[in-house]
């Protein structure tokens, strides 16, 4: 079915090629025309600039210019022989120009154009959330621009999105190759619902979704939009929020980012072509497994297993099984070659692109499980002007994707949660013959582990996910008058993912595992369809003074998937490993899903003397989502932008530019296509299948409704050599839709949507940019930005509390009336008195503890342990993995909050208070630039599970970091003393019971820098160039995620056990800053050679 639908597609785009190209080719002869040729250059170097766009007022006709400043516009109408016409030139980072041109039939014309350097951008052209081509100045509401840094370390989406703008976040969970990101706009404008922002291309809504169809512990799942190449990219708008986002209505509520594809230009074919080089590693941010032997003799023999000579009984020795055993330096190559050019009428882009990486997951020496990504990218744009009022633009592409992963996360059987886990002093041979330290010669425990499966058994299961994908546009533009314009975009997104789960035959080589050991198999197969049209009619006009902008239309989104699935194990034996063949836990499974969601829009801006603008709009939606009795649902839009420096007579060297804005608006997240209908699941029986309430179903549920009011200002100082943003933001989410738990009296347990929550955040965004330098051969550009984020869920509507993680206890993240989104909740140990007040919130007396006292509630009775008892009771060994010393020694707990729930005790969140980045672009001594980027994140906690095992006292997993190991071993050598043993119960107690106490110390401060981007590149000049046959050549040196500096005492603070989902759950959307068992990001360093000719 994918297949056949691919292959119906593809006729379907050949044919509107066709229909397209028959129009051009019979196009009748046009009036008289002239030409308009020049240059653009750095008004004070003098320097050429490229890919500065150049337009003709009222038409449809530009350029844009080459390497050498030039540009050429031909075809301008001069119906009566000669014609006057404006000129507009606008270039990022510097200062539009606007200029009168007069044209001769059959002429050529020259303007030349010397533009300033400007920090800020309020002429800049954008088009999302306004209807049609709008100039920033005139709206009230943000629209933040990004534009792809050249020559940065940028190998996917999810790189071109992080660390660009503030209050827009790229959240990646861990460093498998091909991992999506989850991103994120201003927080959460949802509790149930996906908070992704919606994802469009040209003008078309595409698959944005992501993950895994079948379980792989969550990490390594892939994102759609990273489907896309990022060198086809121009530019991308965000809009931000819903006073920003109106005229997308129902699921625009957590904002809109539209990614632009670079077009064709009017010259000669140009070339260009990148070979890239990159190297991957880890670094060394997973601590070493360490243990300890109980009697000579072992310490005896694993001296000679690990090649530690001289080891003693009770010596804590260190195996750093992750670092040597499991990873590699990962190597990854893209090569990459584009064309553009084109004629009068027609203009043309295409672009191809393959990336194929093998990530720092490495040993292969164990079994075939790695982490690769291969990505094939390709891209063909056409621009038609058949004649003078009509524009048509034919964009396609497509994608043909691979991943592959190992078990991973946090996940019994992952290969690094077991490599975290083993214990090195219990690692044998004792099945086959020692080879070398880790390697047997066949079955074995190479590195000790004690529970689910060893390390090379899990090294023999596979996860694969391959992608074919086609992304089509086509839309027409046509100018019925010179104030009337009607435009119409169809588009067309569909992909066929495949994913495959695979533990082979007797795949537990080690005798150790008893998890389907012969063999399983998981297959999914989904096929999603995204259909967009969308219809508008804009009317401008001015009178006097006045300015009118009007735009009204029709937008409509039909999405459709179609899933397959199935699984089984137990099969009959080697090479008869698919899923028929199976004799246990056989299933089968298919679904069809289809959306529909659309509405009317309108729009109307005024605008007075040029510096005054005012707008107002709405959008009516109606989506099958909706309950029966809900109806549609009306988003209404207002916005106010002043630019008094655009009066007449405005004069400042030290304040050149100034605007202040205003926005309101609406906007609203959907429920899922079903969550309206009660529904019933099959249950299939010993004695035939049937029937079990599944969902009890809401006739009138309704999408979320969220308001967003942003205020703001934006001023050019010092001749606009710096550029300072503010924005101060408020939002309020009603009708919020909160998963809810009725009476089962009726049969129905699952829980049912409920539009009864409320949200409350605000926040603030700054941006700094400034042109330091700007001379012929040394130029300086500086930024610095940061965002401000609080959230509160102001009412659950009467609903209980609920954990995100559902019934997994050790993740501690609850949704609470009153507190802040992602609080987390965990034990507290009581504090020394005098240090905290003596009465909680609910007037009770806090637990603390005295001098000469430890908070140890000895024995469960209450109160704190003195050290003269606690040193009777270490007068002999204790060895702390026993459950009578773990029930004498627990933690003394105090109540603070005043809740009266003794594990429940609200510690800090799980979302960053600020975030922000910095960096700057410095280029020097006519060949050199060097380009930096670095991220922070403060305010905010990462629950350290991972930890919480390898530093606690499970009997079976973990308890094998050398600060757990020294304190453990102290307690249960004899030739401790008994205040050697205190003491190291003391600190036990208060810093390592993790695990009995669910949550306990697990929070921990996530704060970082993080040097997210380097690239030094050296340009070999025009002449070195044209003598090697080019017009342009270069050579990049890069690096992404080089250094961090945290006081993050785990694996990584952007490490998280929930990776890039597909759906709006509770972990997908609250689950973060969760080091559960997840991989470090990793460190990338890439050389590359560009070439342009």
């Amino acid at each position: 079915m994918p297949g056949a639908l691919l292959a119906r597609s593809s006729r379907f785009v050949a044919a509107l090629l066709l229909a397209l190209a028959v129009p051009l080719a019979r196009s009748h002869a046009q009036g008289p025309t002239a030409i308009i040729e020049g240059r653009v250059t750095d008004a004070v170097s003098q320097r050429p600039l490229e890919n500065v766009q150049v337009t003709i007022d009222g038409t449809q006709l530009g350029a844009m210019t080459n390497a050498s400043g030039n540009y050429r516009i031909t075809g301008i109408p001069t119906p009566s022989g000669s014609a006057e016409v404006v000129v507009r030139v606008r270039a990022i980072g510097y200062s539009r120009e606007t200029r009168t041109v007069t044209v001769t039939s059959g002429q050529t014309a020259r303007r030349d154009f010397a533009v300033t350097v400007s920090a800020i951008q309020l002429n800049q052209v954008v088009v999302t959330g306004s209807g049609q081509k709008t100039e920033v100045k005139r709206l009230g509401n943000t629209v933040a621009v990004i534009q792809p840094p050249a020559n940065a370390p940028i190998n996917d989406i999810s790189n071109l999105l992080t660390a660009r703008e503030p209050g827009v976040s790229g959240l990646v969970s861990g460093g498998l190759s091909g991992e999506g990101a989850k991103i994120r706009i201003r927080g959460n404008a949802s509790l149930s619902q996906s908070n992704e922002p919606i994802i469009f291309v040209d003008g078309v809504r595409i698959n944005s979704g992501g993950g895994f169809g079948i379980g792989n512990g969550g990490g390594g799942s892939p994102s759609r939009i990273d489907d896309i190449d990022p060198s086809t990219i121009e530019r991308v708008e965000v809009l931000k929020g819903a006073a920003a986002a109106t005229l997308y209505g129902t699921e625009a509520s957590n904002g809109v980012i539209q990614f632009f594809t670079k077009s064709g230009t009017s010259s000669s074919p140009r070339w260009t072509m990148q070979l890239q080089q990159d190297a991957v590693d880890f670094g060394n941010r997973v601590a070493p497994n360490s243990g300890y032997a109980r009697t000579q003799a072992r310490a005896d023999s694993l001296a000679t297993y690990w090649n530690k000579p001289g080891l003693k009984a009770f010596e804590v020795f260190e195996v750093p099984v992750f670092k040597d055993y499991i990873t590699e330096t990962g190597l990854g190559n893209i090569a990459s070659a584009s064309v553009q050019g084109g004629g009068q009428n027609v203009t043309y882009f295409a672009s191809g692109r393959y990336y194929r990486e093998n990530g720092p997951f490495g040993g292969n020496d164990y079994g075939p499980a790695q982490d690769v990504v291969r990505r094939i990218q390709t891209t063909a744009n056409l621009s038609l002007v058949p004649t003078k009022n009509l524009r048509v633009r034919f964009n396609n592409a497509y994608y043909n994707t691979a991943n592959e992963t190992p078990e991973n996360n946090n996940n019994i059987y992952g290969v690094n949660s077991l490599s975290y886990m083993a214990r090195p002093e219990l690692a044998n041979c004792n099945a086959s013959t020692y080879i070398s330290p880790g390697r047997c010669s066949g079955a074995g425990n190479a590195f000790g582990n004690q529970a689910f499966m060893t390390v090379r058994e899990a090294m023999q299961v596979t996860n694969k996910t391959s992608t074919q994908r086609y992304v089509g546009t086509l839309d027409a533009s046509y100018t019925a008058t010179e104030r009337l314009t009607l435009s119409s975009t169809f588009g067309f997104d569909y992909a066929a993912q495949r994913d495959f789960g695979f533990s082979p035959f007797g795949y537990n080589v080690d005798l150790f595992t008893s998890n389907n050991p012969d063999g399983s198999r998981q297959v999914f197969s989904a096929g999603t369809r995204v259909l967009t049209l969308d219809g508008k009619l804009a009317y401008n006009r001015d009178f006097g003074p006045f300015t009118t902008s009007n735009v009204a239309g029709l937008q409509v989104f039909n999405n459709r998937t179609e899933t397959n699935t199935g699984s089984s194990a137990f099969f009959p034996g080697p090479g008869i490993e698919v899923v028929g063949a199976g004799g246990q836990n056989i299933s089968a499974g298919e679904s069809f899903l289809t959306t529909v969601n659309g509405g009317y829009f309108a729009q109307s801006q005024i605008g007075w003397h040029d510096w005054v603008f005012g707008t107002v709009g709405g959008r009516y939606d109606f989506a099958s989502a909706f309950g029966k009795d809900a109806g549609g649902v009306f988003y209404p839009k207002a916005s106010l932008s002043v630019v008094p420096s655009d009066r007449q007579g405005w004069s400042s060297t030290l304040l050149s530019t100034f605007r202040l804005r205003a926005a309101i608006g609406q906007s609203g997240r959907q429920p899922g296509a079903f969550d309206q209908f009660t529904t019933f699941s099959p249950q299939v029986t010993a004695v035939g299948s049937g029937l079990i309430p599944s969902q009890l179903g809401n006739p009138g549920l309704k999408p979320e409704i969220s308001t967003e009011v942003e205020a703001g200002f934006e001023a050019g100082l010092f001749n606009n050599k710096v550029a300072l943003e503010y924005t101060a933001w408020t939002r309020t989410v009603n009708d919020a839709l909160v998963p809810r738990t009725f009476p089962t009296s009726g049969g129905f347990r699952n829980s049912q949507l409920t539009n009864i929550g409320t949200i409350d955040a605000n926040g603030m965004e700054i941006g700094l940019r400034s042109q330091v330098i700007n001379k012929n051969t040394n130029k300086l550009e500086l930024f610095a930005n940061a965002a401000y984020l609080n959230q509160t869920l102001t009412s659950l509507g009467g609903a209980p509390a609920i954990r995100v993680s559902g019934g997994y206890a050790r993740y501690r993240i609850y949704l609470k009336e009153g507190a802040p989104l992602g609080s987390i909740y965990e034990p507290r140990l009581a504090s020394a008195c005098g240090t905290v007040p003596a009465t909680n919130a609910a007037g009770k007396p806090i637990t603390c503890y005295n001098n000469g006292q430890i908070p140890i509630n000895f024995n469960g009775r209450g109160t704190a342990a003195s050290r003269e008892e606690l040193l009777a009771y270490f007068a002999t060994p204790r060895d702390i993995q026993q459950s009578s010393v773990q029930s004498t020694l627990q933690p003394l707990l105090a109540d603070y909050e005043g809740n009266g729930i003794l594990f429940e005790q609200r510690v800090g969140k799980s979302i960053p208070t600020w975030t922000g980045a910095f960096g700057g672009t410095w280029s020097f001594a006519s060949h050199w630039k060097i380009q930096n980027t670095l991220e922070y994140r403060t305010g905010y906690l990462v629950s350290n599970l991972t930890d919480g095992f390898r530093l606690s006292q499970h009997p079976s997993i973990g308890s094998n970091r050398r600060e757990f190991s020294e304190l453990q071993s102290v307690m249960q050598n004899p030739a401790s003393t008994p205040e050697q043993r205190v003491q190291a119960a003391e600190t036990y107690i208060r810093g390592y019971r993790r695990l009995l106490e669910p949550g306990l110390y697990q929070g921990q401060n996530g704060s970082f820098l993080r040097w997210r981007e380097l690239a030094v590149t050296y340009n070999f000049g025009a002449d070195m160039a044209k003598k090697l046959g080019f017009r342009d050549a270069s050579l990049t040196f890069a690096g992404r995620n080089l250094l961090m500096w945290t006081k993050y005492p785990g694996q990584d603070p952007e490490s998280n056990e929930n990776g890039r989902g597909s759906t709006g759950s509770l972990a997908d959307n609250f689950q973060n800053a969760t080091d559960g068992f997840g991989l470090p990001i990793p460190r990338r360093l890439s050389l590359a050679l560009n070439l342009n000719f």
